[in-house]
């Protein structure tokens, strides 16, 4: 009871997160179509206090001319495919955490989770790899998110093996 407890508060927090990404998207959206409004990037000052990126990272930075528009266009843009991508990572979590709470544990849906945000954990490792910033250009690793990726590839073999397992013993008499 207590395990069921604990995945339905999980399931619904990762709910309330995804309509927080899904706000925090359209504000930098309505943000950056004000900005073209306006003739000037209102942006700039909101993307120097802001960061989405992990706290292990290492930096390689180079200084660009201050407020650049194409830079600042790329981090909008750079922003917002990382709030996409994660937006679609807590969807397929809550999912995985609906199957378990409903004694679905290794079906094939939680194997196609799994193999998807392993891909979408690649994916935040190689968009957070050109570090942009207004003023600053570079490259960087966020190894959190190749921790992550990492974590969801072997647990997307965890649950390969299991619905292996499972369907095996489902077949024996």
């Amino acid at each position: 009871m207590k395990s069921n407890l604990i995945l339905s508060i999980s399931a619904a927090l990762m709910q309330v997160a995804r309509v927080v990404i899904a706000l925090l998207a359209g504000l930098i959206i309505v943000m950056f179509i004000g900005s073209f409004v306006n003739d000037t990037i209102v942006l700039s000052e909101f993307l120097k206090s802001v960061s989405l990126s992990g706290t292990g990272s290492g930096h390689i930075v180079y200084n660009l001319r201050e407020g650049s528009f194409w830079v600042s266009f790329f981090v909008i843009i750079q922003n917002l495919a990382i709030l996409i991508v994660w937006f679609l990572i807590l969807g397929y979590g809550k999912d995985i955490m609906i199957n378990i709470k409903s004694i679905r544990t290794f079906a094939k849906d939680n194997v196609k989770a799994f193999s998807r945000i392993s891909s979408l954990a690649l994916l935040l490792v190689i968009i957070q790899f050109i570090a942009l910033s207004p003023g600053k250009i570079g490259l960087k690793i966020e190894f959190s998110y190749v921790f992550f990726a990492f974590a969801a590839i072997i647990l997307t073999q965890v649950f390969k093996e299991g619905e292996r397992l499972l369907e095996e013993n489902e077949l024996t008499v």
